[in-house]
């Protein structure tokens, strides 16, 4: 008896994009694709790959990445981002969002893309040797002091300086306006905070940084 190898599940993918043009781009051309699902915005918590489109990566880019990691109920879901610039900072927060590859914008055709999403459920990962170096850099400097990036209570610096201002009495409107981020993105800072630290709301949030020294 002859048993018929089983066909892969295709991969589902989400594509968001600074630009509607790359974005509708990106999604007929990954339709076309064989083993490729594209999923619409409102389906990105089962997404397997969400693909970034960006030509630099702002805080509206982490953002998006923060958002699917929270929402995502996989937990292998995958971040492939296609961007020309990424600060190093930014490099180290979205790969704990769950990125495994940066393909160079300028240089980088759909084929390089499609293969980098097909490969990276697969455990691929693919970097530019220089940004590779700045994460190493990252790395090595919290190994060094760990206290650098993270602080006490295991909050980032960023979150601290949220919830700082929630202790003084702002609201989401008032913080993203000083902070000069989108109220998004403070209600996104808010909840991972409050997720990750097992956390019941935002005032146990402010009152858990009080009493870990954060504030």
């Amino acid at each position: 008896m002859t048993f018929k190898e089983k066909t892969p599940d295709p991969i589902s993918i989400v594509v968001r994009a600074a630009d509607p043009v790359s974005l509708q781009g990106a999604e007929v051309l990954l339709r076309r694709a064989e083993g490729t699902v594209v999923l619409p915005i409102d389906q990105a918590a089962h997404a397997d790959v969400v693909l970034l489109l960006a030509n630099e990566v702002v805080e509206e880019t982490m953002s998006w990445m923060e958002e699917a990691s929270i929402a995502s109920q996989n937990s292998e879901m995958r971040i492939v981002l296609v961007a020309d610039r990424i600060s190093r900072s930014r490099l180290a927060r979205a790969v704990r969002h769950g990125l495994v590859s940066v393909l160079p914008r300028s240089q980088t055709g759909f084929p390089e893309i499609l293969q980098a999403v097909l490969t990276s459920r697969a455990g691929g990962a693919q970097m530019p040797g220089d940004l590779l170096r700045s994460l190493i850099e990252e790395l090595r400097a919290l190994l060094r002091d760990p206290t650098g990036s993270i602080l006490p209570g295991g909050l980032e610096g960023r979150e601290v300086e949220v919830l700082r201002l929630l202790a003084e009495g702002l609201d989401t409107t008032e913080i993203a306006s000083k902070l000069n981020y989108s109220e998004r993105t403070i209600k996104n800072i808010i909840f991972a905070v409050t997720r990750r630290l097992n956390l019941r709301n935002r005032t146990h949030a402010v009152a858990y940084a009080m009493r870990v020294g954060a504030l």
